[in-house]
């Protein structure tokens, strides 16, 4: 049975850019007090530990999300330590990750590529429970099934607004690109219904 279904292709339904901001808005505002608060923690805690807690915690932020919408239940504060207990798989996802974009960011087309494709890195190691390889393997075939000119255009736009967001706007955005990515992530993955109903 699980083999039957992790075969199933992934990302049949197409992405849909305004339906993945309207549903991040959603489940932004569904859990808006302890998303930000987690996100104030994750600047502070990361900027003390010099980005050594950066990884853990952008992806209990993530959990925060994904607590949302697959088990139904509102987020807490306390949260965005959830996924402490995969440290070193989350610190090595921001590294690689973080160095590997960096690096191609030089090109600043590649770095956009590189993001675009790896997208769903966090999402699908904080929801399925995936290594750094599969997840940056699996995200790669998410965003080409469902998309890859659409999931790159979500990006662009992405990176407009953390590139506008400045101080406390910052705080603000986030937690909402953080929501967005994982409202991409549950359509690209064919869970649409799955997110409506959790941003009703």
């Amino acid at each position: 049975m699980t083999t039957i279904a992790s075969a199933q292709p992934l990302g049949r339904q197409t992405l849909d850019i305004g339906l993945v901001f309207k549903r991040g808005w959603r489940l932004f505002v569904k859990d808006i007090g302890p998303l930000i608060i987690g996100a104030l923690i994750v600047a502070v805690l990361s900027l003390v530990t010099l980005g050594i807690l950066a990884g853990p915690l952008t992806a209990g932020l993530y959990g925060m999300v994904v607590k949302r919408v697959r088990d139904g239940q509102q987020a807490e504060v306390g949260d965005v330590f959830g996924q402490m207990s995969r440290f070193w798989s989350f610190f090595a996802a921001a590294l690689v990750l973080g160095l590997l974009i960096g690096l191609a960011s030089l090109t600043i087309i590649g770095g956009i590529l590189l993001a675009t494709i790896w997208l769903y890195v966090f999402p699908l190691m904080v929801d399925r429970g995936l290594g750094l390889g599969e997840a940056m393997r699996t995200s790669y075939e998410m965003v080409t099934q469902a998309g890859f000119w659409e999931h790159l255009a979500l990006v662009i736009v992405f990176v407009v607004i953390a590139s506008l967001a400045n101080g406390a706007l910052a705080i603000l955005a986030t937690p909402f690109l953080v929501a967005a990515i994982a409202a991409g992530y549950y359509v690209a993955a064919g869970k649409g219904d799955e997110l409506e109903r959790a941003a009703a």
